[in-house]
């Protein structure tokens, strides 16, 4: 990008629109026919997204409903079940319908969480005032200091609660090892596949647990949008970046700055200066400092399931072969503890065949367990702690996603004002919605944390089941994550629009006429000749790469 620090160095003949050495002609006679200046003093009715904010309180009312029929129904079967099996429930549902249904119940609870997770996302938003610098940014990991409602202590809740959520999905069902398998490991419980083939055991523990996680998620939202709201913080419910600057703007959180009409996110630091187009914008990489440090936790978490793939099928086939050996060629079955080497691959276990496994036994039985003497319960607790420790790290690294994707989208808004229709106002839902982008990472959440439970699974009686082919397949989704949350790091926007981001000051400098529908372009001329590139109301012609743009300002 080429800057001009002094009008004397390349004024530009704005008939011609070629670089003159020569000094400008009077300032009246270089104002063009029809030219009107910019008019964004006069429009201070932003919208404040109601829609928005009405349907982000029902989905906060529907996990609220939610977390209570949780409660209650988990409460109450729990009380039934407690005299005979502690915690468990008997039901008869084929072994594919019952690992498909934790998928539902993760869509489910991603729609939930989601919800909550935007009301947090607003109310932290207008609380950080004159510190808010983008649109988008990692609620889990912003806070405010002296804020109770928005200080790291919330946030560690908000991040607990969510885990909670999504590792208790994965504990609500438990069916029972095949018979082979049975046969296989140590006789912890009897496996007759005639009895059990159909046989799932409803964990009433884990749904209350999820009760918990949604209540909880649920009530800091409240508390937190509450905070925002009695201290008059909250200025729109959008979730466009154009009306989170517009809002700033109106309300004086940020002043514009004038003579910045080309001057993108990446030369915030650069002084007002006429400017050439250039052709290719930056990328988010060096948009955001944030950004880097999320793209490299996602690719450590594809070294993270990988090293967990490699080193549990490496443990299975070692242990597999020293029972051969120990078994002089007999069948080793009856001779190795906790490991199963099956030929399926197929993404759900032991749906076309048996499935290889590792086994974390919990139980105090001859072969030992790492529960030792605990009760069932108890022994549900390590492995709900078991769980959520894995769990952890495929929240977070999902929760991290969320800046890239948004970051990414609030780019996409900004850069429609160059299209034929235009920028518009659109609530909340309908971006997402309109956003493959959004949609994507949206499937991938649920998909993520399915294939986590597929991976490690809770087996009734047994301990917890780790399976090598859907930890690669869980791999391979977080890779397919991590690619798609690169390639929205480092791609490049073309044209002449300076990139924003998101970034609310850099929005403010390039919009200089507010309205429920905009456009952006070449507009005319300043009063000394230089080129003047901003938003309207009616679609603008295009800009001239050969001009230098300074905006509405002298210099």
């Amino acid at each position: 990008m080429t800057v001009l620090t002094s009008r004397a160095m390349y004024p530009i003949d704005p008939v011609t629109a070629t670089p003159s050495y020569e000094e400008p002609a009077p300032a009246i006679d270089l104002v063009p026919a029809g030219f009107v200046p910019p008019s964004s003093a006069n429009n201070k009715n932003f919208p404040r997204g109601d829609l928005t904010r009405t349907i982000s309180l029902a989905l906060l009312a529907t996990a609220y409903a939610s977390s209570i029929t949780c409660l209650i129904v988990g409460g109450v079967y729990f009380n039934i079940t407690a005299p005979t099996n502690p915690g468990w429930r008997r039901l008869r549902l084929s072994r594919p319908l019952k690992q498909s249904l934790p998928l539902l119940i993760n869509i489910f609870v991603t729609i939930l969480t989601e919800g909550t997770g935007y009301v947090h996302a607003v109310a932290l938003r207008w609380s950080l005032g004159t510190s808010l610098v983008f649109n988008s940014n990692l609620r889990l990991f912003s806070s405010i200091r002296g804020s109770w409602a928005f200080g790291r202590l919330m946030n560690f809740l908000s991040a607990g609660f969510l885990v909670l959520c999504y590792a208790a999905t994965g504990l609500i069902f438990a069916t029972l090892p095949p018979e082979n398998v049975c046969s296989a490991l140590p006789l912890n419980f009897i496996c007759d596949e005639r009895e059990t083939r159909d046989l799932v055991f409803f964990r009433p523990g884990a749904v209350l647990a999820l009760g918990i996680g949604l209540l909880g998620s649920s009530a800091l939202a409240t508390w937190q949008v509450f905070d925002a709201t009695v201290r008059e913080k909250i200025k729109t419910w959008s979730s466009s970046p154009i009306e989170t600057a517009w809002a700033a703007w109106s309300t004086g959180l940020r002043t514009r700055r004038e003579g910045r009409c080309m001057l993108g996110v990446h030369e915030q630091q650069w002084p007002s200066a006429p400017t050439l187009p250039r052709q290719k914008q930056g990328n988010a990489w060096e948009a955001h400092t944030e950004v880097r440090r999320v793209v490299a936790f996602l690719w450590v978490l594809v070294l993270l399931t990988l090293f967990w793939f490699v080193g549990v099928i490496a443990a299975v086939q070692r242990i597999n072969r020293e029972c051969i050996v120990a078994g002089d060629g007999q069948n080793y079955m009856d001779r190795c503890d906790n490991v199963y080497v099956g030929g399926s691959w197929s993404l759900l276990p032991d749906t076309n065949g048996v499935t290889s496994l590792a086994q974390i036994s919990l139980v105090n039985d001859a072969s030992g367990g790492i529960t030792g003497n605990l009760s069932n319960n108890g022994a549900i607790a390590v492995v709900f702690i078991l769980m959520m420790g894995f769990q952890s790290v495929i929240t977070m690294g999902l929760h991290c996603s969320e800046l890239l994707v948004t970051l990414s989208r609030d780019q996409d808004t900004w850069r429609r004002a160059t299209s034929a229709n235009g920028c518009k106002e659109r609530n909340a839902l309908l971006t997402v919605l309109g956003s493959w982008k959004s949609i994507a990472l949206l499937a991938l959440k649920p998909l993520v944390h399915w294939l986590f439970g597929l991976a490690m699974s809770f087996y009734v009686g047994w301990g917890i089941f780790m399976r090598p082919p859907q930890i690669l397949y869980l791999c391979l989704s977080t890779l397919i994550l991590a690619g798609f949350g690169t390639w929205l790091t480092f791609g490049v926007p073309r044209g002449p629009q300076p990139a924003a981001y998101g970034h609310v000051q850099t929005m403010i400098d390039l919009i200089d006429d507010w309205g429920q529908r905009m456009f952006w372009g070449h507009k005319g001329w300043t009063l000394n000749g230089f080129g003047h590139a901003g938003t309207s109301s009616q679609k603008c012609e295009e800009v001239r790469m050969e001009l230098y743009y300074a905006g509405n300002v002298s210099f």
